[in-house]
């Protein structure tokens, strides 16, 4: 998303932890820093940027791993210098004054806000926890009995008692499966009888998977709540965590959309590929080699790269964990794609805490979790700012309320005061009254439901809000690194947008101009000597000099087919098209001349061209390498993008104290 790409231009890295504002200092500053960070150390056009703001950002960009030394400094003064003179321009054009960009920046000012509102020893432990989860998988049915939205209480009871019920036919021996075909709201039930499979963490909500790991195998939990509605689940077995695997396979394409002869074919070709290595005729690599279709690994023998649960399709990842064995090989799998024999090459085990600690804390952070560390971080901020609610307040507010609020054409009845106190906060007193005018301004249409629901709903938020927006106004105050990032979102917003102006956009719409740049560059862009012909991939060499044969003797590719490929369609294929040697690993090497060419080997196969033309080297059209060409239209124009502002623009180093910098 864009927000990425402005924290690029902006060199406002998340990924990469800033250090201290002294680290990688000379030691002998280090005592002096205090006042050395105010100093000024950049100036252009009037504005300055001090030696702690220069630092800052530089140490955020900075590899934390590398010594901080003088080149290494200069080296990024001459990416700053570039950053400096666009945002310069920029602020001169008024890119931050238009209407366009207050609106995006209080959207990422909103966004930089609310990470704030995180407990981060909360986030800690639902990162442990969910690392100790990863230690293992959980195989578990369940039985969902649905709320529907805005429901009323009498049908959370309703749901909630079901549920109550259906537990204890559980616990009494009824059989899951026909429990869940009988009562469970989740549509799959009826062709699973609730079953789910193996899983690991993420891949349920919270609450489910910690009712699934808090259960005992061969029990049934209590019944739980989610956002869906009641659940009980039955814990049918708890295994080691798979880890991840590494595997080779052979494909066959049969897609659905595919014709019914296609279909039949895939899988008469699959069972002859077996069959062939089964009888030994092969090795598992030769034969991916000379017939797998899945053209980015056969010329690799088919070898995967590593992966672990939820990377590919069900089917295809239980056949391939179901291998006890490096070595072992699969049955033909079908999968959506096709036909697979899976072999294993090797196993291992869940990754360090240290090397899944990065990937685990995002996954919490775009969880149901979070909210679990957004409540410690309400309830921090109630207690600093002295929040006292009056239940009393808020239990009497329902006798002002009826059905209108359903239609949103509820008013607050003007006979009553409404001076009841609903709650104090940060010294003021919001009553009655209050909650009446917000909750006004709220209201839009509903289908039916409980108003009850809507007064509820809407008076927890209207606390949650006036929290969380008071703390964000404190933040200024609060932390000196939030004003840091917002000035580099706003100088990155601006920067982004004249450099889509000036560089990007016209590198798509300005066509003359990228035509002219293609032309005045087309010797960058060349094909390669190219066939235009036909390729025809043979199981063994007898077969290859019987192709050869017929095509001198001017036989056509159906008769071909025909006469060698009655007992399997694997003896010979057919590719017709243009190709150069680079693009595809059975013609490297390769020396294209027109006519029928002699049977040669690569990878297994025994392969013969038929070469009809020889395309000689020559320039690539500007359509065909279109994507290309705009990329280095773009380095073109940024360079004398920067050349412009070079002369327009004067950076001023205070060369004094730069040069104290390095250690």
């Amino acid at each position: 998303m864009r927000f990425k790409t402005i924290l690029f231009i902006s060199f406002a890295f998340f990924a990469v932890k800033a250090k201290t504002q002294v680290e990688g200092l000379n030691p002998k500053l280090s005592k002096d820093w205090p006042q050395l960070s105010k100093d000024w150390l950049v100036a252009i056009e009037g504005d300055t940027i001090s030696v702690g703001d220069f630092w800052y950002v530089y140490n955020k960009n900075a590899d934390p791993k590398k010594v901080i030394t003088r080149d290494s400094l200069l080296s990024y003064r001459t990416l700053f210098d570039k950053f400096l003179l666009k945002v310069t321009e920029a602020k001169t054009l008024g890119y931050d004054t238009t209407s366009k960009f207050i609106k995006e920046f209080k959207g990422y000012k909103n966004q930089l806000a609310d990470s704030y509102l995180k407990d981060k020893n909360v986030t800690n432990n639902l990162i442990k926890e969910a690392y100790e989860r990863m230690q293992n998988d959980v195989e578990a049915s369940h039985i969902l009995i649905k709320i529907p939205n805005l429901a009323m209480p009498s049908d959370t009871l309703s749901a909630y008692k079901t549920a109550i019920k259906v537990k204890k036919l559980a616990d009494g021996g009824a059989d899951f499966k026909e429990l869940a075909n009988k009562y469970s709201n989740d549509p799959s039930a009826i062709t699973n009888g609730g079953y789910l499979g193996y899983f690991s963490v993420f891949r349920m909500v919270y609450p489910f998977e910690t009712a699934a790991y808090t259960t005992q195998v061969g029990k049934v939990s209590k019944p739980f709540r989610t956002r869906f509605g009641y659940h009980i689940i039955k814990v049918h077995n708890k295994r080691k965590s798979v880890g991840e695997i590494k595997v080779a396979h052979i494909l066959t394409v049969a897609r659905d959309d595919m014709p019914a002869e296609k279909l039949k074919a895939a899988e008469n070709n699959i069972n002859d590929i077996y069959s062939r290595l089964e009888k030994g005729e092969d090795s598992f690599e030769t034969l991916a080699r000379k017939f797998s279709e899945d053209m980015g690994t056969a010329s690799k023998g088919g070898v995967l790269s590593w992966f672990g649960p939820n990377k590919f399709v069900p089917e295809f990842e239980n056949a391939a964990f179901s291998l006890e064995s490096n070595g072992d090989y699969s049955k033909p799998v079908k999968t959506s794609y096709g036909w697979h024999i899976i072999k294993r090459l090797d196993r291992k085990g869940v990754k360090s805490f240290e090397e899944s600690e990065i990937d685990l804390k995002t996954k919490v952070a775009r969880s149901d979790r979070a909210e679990l560390s957004e409540t410690s971080v309400l309830n921090r901020i109630k207690n600093e700012y002295k929040f006292k609610e009056y239940r009393k307040g808020i239990d009497n507010f329902y006798q002002f309320c009826d059905s209108t609020l359903l239609t949103a054409n509820w008013k607050a009845p003007e006979d009553k005061k409404l001076k009841a106190k609903m709650f104090v906060f940060n010294g003021m007193t919001y009553t009655q009254k209050d909650f009446a005018e917000h909750l006004k301004t709220t209201l839009v249409p509903k289908r039916g439901g409980d108003y009850r629901r809507i007064v509820t709903y809407t008076y927890n938020r209207w606390i949650e809000n006036m929290l969380k927006d008071f703390e964000k106004s404190q933040l200024p105050y609060k932390k000196p690194e939030y004003v840091r990032l917002l000035k580099e979102y706003k100088e990155g917003i601006i920067l982004f947008d004249l450099s889509s102006e000036r560089v990007w956009n016209r590198s798509i719409t300005d066509t003359a101009g990228l035509r002219k740049f293609h032309e005045a560059n087309s010797s960058n862009w060349q094909w390669d000597e190219r066939m235009e012909g036909t390729v025809y991939k043979c199981v063994n060499m007898e077969t290859a000099e019987l192709v050869r044969d017929y095509l001198n003797k001017k036989k056509d590719d159906v008769y071909i087919l025909e006469k060698i490929n009655v007992k399997s369609a694997l003896n010979v294929r057919v590719e017709a098209g243009t190709y150069q040697a680079k693009d595809r690993p059975d013609l490297e090497g390769v020396t294209f001349e027109e006519g029928v060419g002699d049977v040669y080997e690569k990878n297994g196969q025994f392969i013969v061209l038929k070469v009809n033309k020889v395309l000689p080297v020559q320039n690539k059209e500007l359509r065909e390498v279109r994507g290309s060409v705009a990329a280095k239209y773009q380095d073109y124009l940024m360079n004398e993008w920067i050349k412009e502002l070079r002369g327009k623009y004067k950076i001023v180093y205070n060369e004094k104290v730069f040069n104290q910098l390095a250690p």
